[in-house]
């Protein structure tokens, strides 16, 4: 199966975390992100990543995500696990689903998404039979 569309950020809240190692240039930072979805899933999210920049405003990232949403009819709490990066503009993640409730078919699919313009990004999941 897969389900493809797009979310919108609707809330980021990021906040620098003090260190005391240096990461000559870089910081560390956590965010709380809040996200609507469209397309195959229908819902809104709130996920939390922890951020590493480097001194030219790259960053890797992991979160985890919880989405409330509307999946082929049926209301569904999916939780995803993020491995991603931002550079030169452009954020992109690797994700997994990781638990659903009402336990799902959906757990275990694996997605990805691409941002896009004005806080959007195109999000693929698939999962495999």
């Amino acid at each position: 199966m897969k389900w493809q569309g797009e979310f919108q950020i609707t809330d980021w809240q990021e906040q620098t975390r003090e260190s005391e190692h240096s990461l000559e240039g870089g910081r560390l930072a956590t965010a709380q992100v809040k996200q609507l979805y469209k397309g195959d899933v229908i819902g809104s999210s709130e996920l939390q990543y922890c951020m590493v920049y480097d001194d030219k405003g790259n960053a890797y990232f992991s979160g985890s995500e919880v989405l409330k949403a509307q999946l082929n009819g049926q209301e569904a709490i999916l939780v995803l696990s993020h491995q991603g990066k931002f550079s030169q503009g452009v954020a992109s993640s690797e994700f997994e689903v990781v638990a659903s409730e009402p336990s799902h078919a959906i757990e275990g699919a694996r997605g990805h998404f691409t941002s896009a313009e004005n806080g959007t990004a195109l999000y693929c999941i698939e999962k495999n039979n």
